[in-house]
């Protein structure tokens, strides 16, 4: 029977260490939640409900009232150009890099937005996928974390400041939407609006897989969709 010291010692050291991996397992998975996920999650959420309270909501009058400026579009274009931002690197880092569903729905809402058929016209909110990228790339920056390098967004305000420049000031696309956005007086009058209406339903959509793989939610009560 002196076999079975050593090997209830085996077994133990075994158990040990897979407990052990799988602690490691649920930290580094947190870890890239907390740093790739939750953001691109909060870009989405922020996106779908503007997108939402302007086209279902009158939220245009909402917008102008509480901005008398204006300046509520250049907020809407941050929050598209931000959505660009952490898609990009949503796909790049983290946890969903081979995720199918991810993948075909964050690529069906950058098609969305870049798309000239199904009687999409060239216009405001027309982005190309080198300009998806580039805007993308214009409001994310790197930083030194406790785990490397991390991403982040510079904020609204630097934005705006950042749209006086070229080249953002010379990009149509951003001009375009931005003065449809400014002009319209409801959301019939807004160009491009079933754009937005197919990009909302998608990242709807992308959101209720993402919050049930995570185990949390961003929204309380039933998150609407609009009509297309």
């Amino acid at each position: 029977m002196q076999w079975v010291v050593p090997v209830i010692m085996g077994a133990w050291a075994v158990l040990t260490w897979a407990h052990n991996n799988d602690q490691e397992r649920r930290k580094e998975r947190s870890r890239l939640s907390a740093q790739y996920v939750n953001p691109f999650m909060s870009a989405c959420e922020d996106l779908q409900s503007r997108i939402y309270k302007i086209l279902e909501l009158g939220g245009i009058d909402s917008l102008r009232d509480r901005y008398p400026d204006g300046s509520y579009a250049e907020e809407t274009l941050y929050l598209l150009v931000r959505f660009f931002g952490w898609s990009t690197v949503v796909n790049r880092y983290g946890p969903y890099t081979q995720d199918p569903f991810v993948i075909e729905r964050v690529t069906a809402v950058r098609r969305t937005f870049s798309s000239t058929s199904q009687g999409y016209p060239v216009g405001p909110f027309n982005f190309f996928l080198p300009e998806q990228k580039a805007l993308g790339k214009i409001v994310m920056y790197t930083l030194e974390g406790e785990h490397g390098f991390e991403f982040d967004t510079i904020s609204y305000y630097d934005f705006k400041e950042r749209l006086k420049s070229a080249p953002l000031k010379d990009s149509q696309s951003v001009r375009q939407t931005l003065d449809t956005l400014r002009e319209a007086k409801s959301a019939r009058d807004i160009i491009g609006r079933e754009r937005l209406a197919e990009a909302q339903n998608q990242i709807v959509e992308l959101l209720s897989y993402l919050e049930e793989k995570e185990g949390y939610t961003l929204f309380q009560g039933t998150r609407l969709t609009c009509s297309r």
